[in-house]
């Protein structure tokens, strides 16, 4: 997602440089910048790309496309590069993104937004885009600011459909909610958006898991745009069926943002004296699948027969 963003602000004349952790992907943008195919068609963006932040030089936006997992450190990396009256973007999915911002930045340089776009990093520099949707902004005091005026026009340069939303938050609850309904499903199963619905019984669990989040979103308090999440969500998947981000970070064999969504539902739901059964499930199962990726990091063969010699031998020590 960060290089769907960066690849099309650059693509419009913007100086763009890419912070990434991937030397590979770091290096082949450095020198073949991001090869973009897909929705957008297919271009070369030519950007800056580094695994040093130290090489940056000072920055008008960040824009923070990390896993959840990596918020903080992500803003930690902002403060070090933005410039003095520069502030930091959050289009992350799951709850809790803006706040770890304003932890680092402070509230006056930290901007909430969302994306519905979708992308698939198909190799180090190359990006398809997958899924064409709104990049909702807005300011959280509902300000109508030079600098939202300023992002939604670059926005709407870079064909990323820029919407001014007067209440974000309750946006990006609505997201949230369309997030605990697909992504985990998905993964967990290997499946498309568009084959849920194909599978009588995983499809009612699809509408457990929206009604669980529906509820907690009532529960707080809080009114979301749309009325009936549960028919939006599936109408929504019967024609989409690109890569869900979570089903691509297993294939990374990296950490999914399933404790910002589904996990997310159930904890704050038992805090309200409510249960979320389908929503812990499915968090308890996607925990398990991420195990897989302890225990496998380097994708080596592993002996089995020596690993249970070993658990065996542990066993008898602990007795």
């Amino acid at each position: 997602m960060g290089c769907l963003y960066g690849g099309n602000l650059a693509h419009i004349g913007e100086s763009v440089t890419m912070i990434d952790v991937w030397t590979e992907h770091v290096e082949t943008m450095a020198r073949d910048g991001i090869r973009m195919d897909g929705l957008h068609g297919a271009f070369t963006a030519k950007v800056k790309a580094t695994t040093d932040t130290a090489e940056v030089e000072p920055a008008d936006v960040a824009i923070i496309m990390t896993s959840t997992n990596e918020t903080t450190q992500a803003a930690e990396i902002a403060q070090s590069i933005l410039k003095e009256d520069g502030f930091a973007l959050t289009l992350q999915n799951g709850l809790g993104n803006v706040e770890q911002l304003d932890a680092v930045l402070g509230e006056a340089r930290s901007m909430a937004g969302l994306s519905f776009h979708s992308a698939d990093l198909t190799g180090p520099g190359r990006v398809t885009h997958s899924n064409h949707g709104p990049t909702y902004l807005g300011e959280r005091d509902r300000s109508e600011t030079a600098r939202l005026e300023q992002l939604r026009i670059l926005m709407e340069r870079a064909q990323m459909d820029p919407v001014v939303e007067a209440d974000i938050m309750s946006r990006i609850w609505g997201k949230f909610v369309h997030n605990c309904g697909i992504n985990a499903i998905c993964a967990i199963t290997d499946l498309r958006p568009g084959h849920i619905r194909e599978v009588p019984e995983l499809d009612e669990f699809q509408a457990e898991i929206i009604r669980e989040a529906v509820a907690l979103v009532k529960a707080r308090g809080i009114t979301i745009p749309d009325p009936d999440p549960v028919v939006t969500v599936k109408a929504y998947c019967a024609k989409k069926f690109h890569r869900v981000s979570m089903l691509q970070h297993l294939a990374r064999n990296r950490r999914t943002e399933i404790d910002a969504l589904n996990g997310y539902v159930v904890r704050e739901s038992e805090k309200l004296g409510m249960k979320a059964p389908y929503n812990d499930a499915l968090t308890k199962l996607m925990k398990g699948r991420q195990h897989v990726i302890d225990v496998d990091v380097d994708g080596s063969p592993v002996d089995w027969g020596k690993t249970e010699q070993e658990s065996g031998r542990a066993g008898e020590r602990a007795t």
